[in-house]
Order: C-alpha cells, then structure tokens, then sequence
C-alpha cells in the first residue's frame, strides 16, 4: 500500500467527512430551521373546516381548508403563500381560470413539517350561482405550494365562484400556510 503525505490524509478525510454529512447539513442548515420544502414532497387535499358546502352556498362568502402534507422522507420548512388557480373548460373549448390573492393581512410564518406531517391554508371565496354573470364554474383547482413551480389538481367541489380577478377588493383570496 503506497504511503501518503499528512496533508493528503486530512484532505481525503476531510472529503469523505463532508460527502457523509452533506444530507444532515442540507436536513439542518445554520439558521436551525429544516431545509425548505421541495414543491414535489408536498401534496395537497381538501381538509376539514370552513363554511363551503359541497355543491356550493350561493351568495355567501365561504372558506375551504387545504392541507399540505409533507410526502417526503424528512423535516422541512414551508412559507408563504400557495398559489390557486381555479380552472374551467377544457384544451378545446378553451380554459377560464380564477386566480385568488394573497391574504396580506395575514403575516405569513415558517412551518416546519416532520415527515408525514400537514400543514394548512384557507381558501376565501365568494360562492355564486351559476346563472349569475361573471361567473366561473371550476372543475379544478390548481394548487402551487409556495415558491413552487409545479401545480396539483385538486377536484373542485364546492360549486360556481365569482370571478373577483379584477375586482379593487377582491372577495376571493387565499391565507398564507399555517400550522
């Protein structure tokens, strides 16, 4: 076995040191919060809570709960807020969509989720009839998990919406995540 210098010794384990503990570091940066969490390991689903009825509550403003569960195999940390886009129509009768906005006077915190763990967010909404104007009738809604890229589906169910894009005050907004 060839014999190596002190220094190439330390380099080497000092490489080995550092390829091993690379996934505790990214797991736990400096600031002790967990890494942030990768827009892919969270997926979401309707929860419990809010004033949304199935079908919908024509002519209320209504909330429906999100949960954002963390499906991967460590503690991370989610901020802000989620994108909603509400979608209806198809490729070829053409999409109407319904963005909501963010709920500013909610201030936004970190959440950290241990593996397997939800966190939460809530939809504001104005729920409509159908035969109303300006209305939108969604079969999805997209969620984008904060500082995502990437949009899940989830079943829309809880009835028509009015369209509030537009609107000075919109009546449709979406809280930051919260635990």
């Amino acid at each position: 076995m060839a014999r190596q210098s002190p220094r190439r010794a330390a380099l080497l384990v000092a490489g080995l040191m550092a390829a091993t503990m690379t996934p505790a570091l990214a797991a736990s940066p400096a600031t002790g919060q967990a890494a942030p969490c990768q827009a892919g390991a969270l997926t979401p689903s309707w929860a419990s809570g809010g004033s949304a009825k199935p079908g919908g509550v024509p002519d209320e403003q209504v909330t429906a709960v999100v949960a954002l569960k963390n499906t991967g195999s460590r503690a991370c940390t989610v901020h802000g807020y989620p994108e909603v886009t509400l979608k209806m129509g198809t490729e070829t009768a053409g999409v109407q969509t319904e963005t909501f906005r963010e709920q500013t006077s909610v201030r936004s915190k970190p959440v950290t989720l241990a593996a397997g763990a939800s966190a939460r967010f809530t939809l504001t909404f104005l729920s409509a009839k159908e035969s109303e104007d300006n209305v939108i009738v969604p079969g999805v809604a997209a969620i984008t998990p904060p500082n995502g890229k990437a949009s899940k589906d989830l079943k829309w169910r809880w009835g028509p919406v009015l369209r509030q894009e537009a609107a000075t005050h919109p009546g449709n907004f979406v809280s930051p995540v919260t635990r």
